[in-house]
């Protein structure tokens, strides 16, 4: 009995002594408030990893430590404390760079669905008969036969093509976008269409 009671006694020692260094070893203040509280036992893909639901509500340009402070408190209010800002913090600098990303593609979604989308779908289905389709299309593609799809954007185009075996000939005016980031950011988005 003694030696049973020894080694669980050595076990709880050696659990306490990993649990101390595994808080001690963070790299932040805010991390360690993350190992302190046990936040990866729940959010086990980590605040690097997955952009966090609550925080679809988050405006650009406006602070995101505060908006995660209050959903933390809101999701965990049997475990305020000192440490919830430093928490918060930590939490938002892991989540600017996933928000960024996926927010990424949204000038281009908005400049595609002013600009474009009237004559070549929601979807880039076009419209039979009047305007090709950008889906499947070979011209998201670069070739040294055909004009850039930059070049297209900035300067329209206008007599026969073919896209995807289909003949066409009509007149492309430019879309009206210009500034360099609005370019890249439709080309982007019409990638997706490839």
């Amino acid at each position: 009995m003694k030696r049973f009671a020894a080694a669980a006694l050595l076990v709880i020692v050696a659990i306490g002594m990993a649990a101390l260094i595994y808080i001690e070893s963070a790299d932040s203040p805010g991390e360690r408030a993350a190992r302190m509280r046990g936040c990866l036992f729940c959010h086990t893909d980590a605040f690097a990893e997955k952009p966090l639901t609550c925080l679809s509500q988050w405006k650009r340009g406006t602070p995101l430590a505060p908006l995660v402070e209050q959903r933390l408190l809101q999701a965990h209010p049997t475990r305020p404390g000192d440490d919830a800002a430093t928490l918060a913090q930590y939490i938002a600098t892991q989540q600017l760079p996933l928000l960024a990303q996926s927010r990424k593609g949204e000038r281009g979604a908005a400049l595609y669905a002013a600009k474009c989308a009237a004559c070549h779908g929601k979807n880039g289905e076009g419209q039979a008969g009047m305007y090709p389709p950008l889906r499947g299309s070979e011209w998201l593609t670069p070739s040294p036969n055909r004009p850039t799809v930059e070049s297209i954007i900035l300067n329209g185009l206008q007599g026969p093509i073919t896209v995807k075996g289909e003949a066409w000939n009509s007149t492309m005016l430019p879309p009206g976008i210009s500034a360099p980031a609005d370019v890249k950011a439709i080309i982007e988005h019409l990638q997706q269409f490839r």
